[in-house]
């Protein structure tokens, strides 16, 4: 008999249980689309190669296509044409690397700021340090948008042989409407201009 209350008891027990967490809704977290994402968007770029003395050395093309969509997990990817996988997260704008079955922010949201990725090679190690400015900045000389998001990235080399350090700068400016619009990358070690993608023209959905 006793057993039997007690069966009751922890059946209606479950039961309110069940019924509070029904009436709780799920918190979904909101996502900056810092990248429109979708089939058929493209972005081409001329790129440009300069001196270290400011000369341009030489110009070439660069598209950048998403190509198709794919589940991993049950969470939507995008494909782009030089077989990154991407989306827009929670946490930033991530890549998904297949080889280490992890996502990585390439764009971090303003509360992932400062995050850093550590890389080991045969030769030397690679740390990444991703930045978010605070607000937007002004893309100088640009055709497409006069302010953009600025990402920077802190490339520290390290050679094993000689413990030599190195230091490289990438910065970007994206706009969630358009995309990337520029990236600069600059001399180890310097401020000098090494690298410019600039956006010559794009079609997003």
């Amino acid at each position: 008999m006793k057993r039997k209350h007690l069966f009751r008891a922890n059946a209606l027990f479950c039961l309110l249980l069940f019924l509070f967490s029904c009436d709780k809704e799920e918190v979904i977290e909101p996502v900056e689309a810092v990248i429109p994402l979708q089939v058929g968007n493209e972005w081409v770029y001329d790129v440009i190669e300069y001196t270290s003395d400011g000369k341009v050395l030489s110009t070439s093309s660069f598209r950048r296509q998403v190509v198709k969509d794919t589940l991993i997990h049950k969470t939507t990817w995008y494909i782009l044409n030089n077989g990154m996988i991407v989306r827009n997260d929670k946490d930033g704008y991530v890549h998904y690397r297949k080889d280490a079955r992890e996502q990585y922010i390439t764009y971090p949201s303003p509360e992932m700021s400062g995050i850093a990725y550590g890389y080991q090679y045969p030769n030397y190690t690679l740390w990444i340090y991703h930045r978010r400015a605070p607000g937007l900045v002004e893309v100088p000389n640009s055709s497409h948008a006069s302010q953009a998001i600025e990402f920077s990235f802190e490339r520290q080399t390290e050679q094993k042989a000689s413990s030599a350090l190195s230091t490289t700068w990438v910065k970007e400016y994206v706009t969630p409407e358009i995309g990337m619009i520029r990236t600069d990358w600059y001399y180890a070690d310097s401020d000098k201009l090494m690298r410019r993608y600039e956006l010559v023209n794009y079609r997003v959905q």
